[in-house]
């Protein structure tokens, strides 16, 4: 089991680095909150219109040109939380709970899949212009499953630890919050088609709490390690008396 927590916890580092690298990489022409967000769960021409809208002359371009460059990367990012999340998802069926833990990993893989087939259509989009409606509803009925997956695949990782008696309380509280994550991005996506902003505001909290729900996790993983490590090499003196 060290081994799968050595690489989760390199892989929840790597996942964070790129999510920052990602950020850094789409600084939009114009102020507007979730542009990305938006692209994916706009449903229609006009949303992905106001999702690249610019204030300079070549703002709009400009725009399309970092959506493209976002969703190139995002194909790393996909790789990556798809191995972080099995990689939680074995450590939590080696603990006990394998049931929901190998449903979990399976939601996870349709997020991916969905995922995937997203970032196609939105490419699609991208390249014509005006959008293509048709395309635009493609996106968000892809969007649409890519969260329900993920949200689902994060409540089920959470039970999978939180029900756990003989993990740590910090391992506990980090499955709490992969359930309050899952539950406030479904409350968020079950509405995404009568108020796009509250399903964005949702959305985004739902992310957030993933995120402190992976952070917790390394803490707790990085003290697991060096607690072992401590003992292993008391052992070792130990012997060498």
């Amino acid at each position: 089991m060290r081994v799968t927590e050595k690489a989760a916890a390199i892989l929840i580092l790597a996942l964070s680095t790129w999510a920052i690298i990602m950020s850094a990489a789409s600084s939009f022409q114009g102020y507007a909150a979730n542009r990305v967000l938006r692209v994916e769960l706009g449903s229609g021409a006009d949303a992905l219109n106001e999702a690249v809208r610019g204030t300079a002359p070549d703002g709009i371009q400009c725009n399309i040109q970092i959506v493209i460059r976002n969703t190139h990367m995002d194909y790393v990012f996909i790789l990556l939380y798809w191995l972080t999340f099995m990689s939680l998802a074995v450590l939590a069926g080696r603990m006990g709970e394998r049931l929901m833990a190998t449903c979990a990993a399976l939601l996870i893989s349709g997020t991916a899949l969905s995922d995937l087939l997203e970032n196609g259509a939105i490419l699609t989009a991208m390249r014509v212009r005006p959008f293509p409606e048709a395309v635009a509803v493609d996106i968000s009925e892809f969007a649409q499953w890519k969260w329900t997956f993920f949200f689902l695949a994060s409540i089920l990782l959470g039970l999978a630890v939180a029900l756990n008696r003989r993990v740590s309380r910090i391992r506990r509280q980090s499955g709490m919050l992969f359930i309050a994550s899952g539950v406030c991005g479904l409350l968020g996506i079950v509405r995404y088609r009568v108020s796009l902003e509250y399903s964005l505001r949702m959305t985004d909290i739902g992310v957030l709490l993933f995120a402190g729900a992976l952070v917790l996790t390394l803490w707790k993983i990085y003290h697991s390690l060096k607690d072992h490590s401590g003992v292993g090499h008391f052992d070792r003196i130990h012997a060498h008396a």
